[in-house]
């Protein structure tokens, strides 16, 4: 099952015994993508610095585990600052992975 789960679907798999295998699977791939997106910002000082400044504060880079926030919470918008924080310093590692080699890195480098 891939996507949104519904309480049917979660029944379903209860029922037929496969639920904890679901759990499994799902966290796992969590936690793959998790260690991906830790290891991106973390190869960028510039971009492992910020975890540790406003608004996300960790107390070394270190300690950021790759989790990045639900945008939902509850059925209601999750606000929290931290969320597109950490989305952004994903999407620029991200674009720094996809940078050819021997461009500038940022604009400011490219002046």
């Amino acid at each position: 099952m891939n996507g949104p789960q519904t309480y049917d679907d979660i029944r379903a798999l209860k029922i037929e015994g496969e639920l904890g295998k679901f759990i499994k699977a799902h966290m796992a791939s969590a936690r793959t993508e998790a260690a991906h997106r830790r290891g991106m910002v973390l190869r960028y000082p510039d971009l492992a610095t910020k975890l540790t400044e406003p608004p996300l504060r960790f107390a070394s880079p270190e300690h950021w585990n790759g989790f990045i926030p639900p945008a939902t919470w509850n059925q209601a918008m999750n606000t929290a600052p931290c969320r597109p924080a950490l989305l952004a310093l994903v999407a620029e590692a991200e674009r720094r992975l996809r940078q050819p080699k021997g461009t500038a890195a940022t604009t400011e480098e490219a002046a």
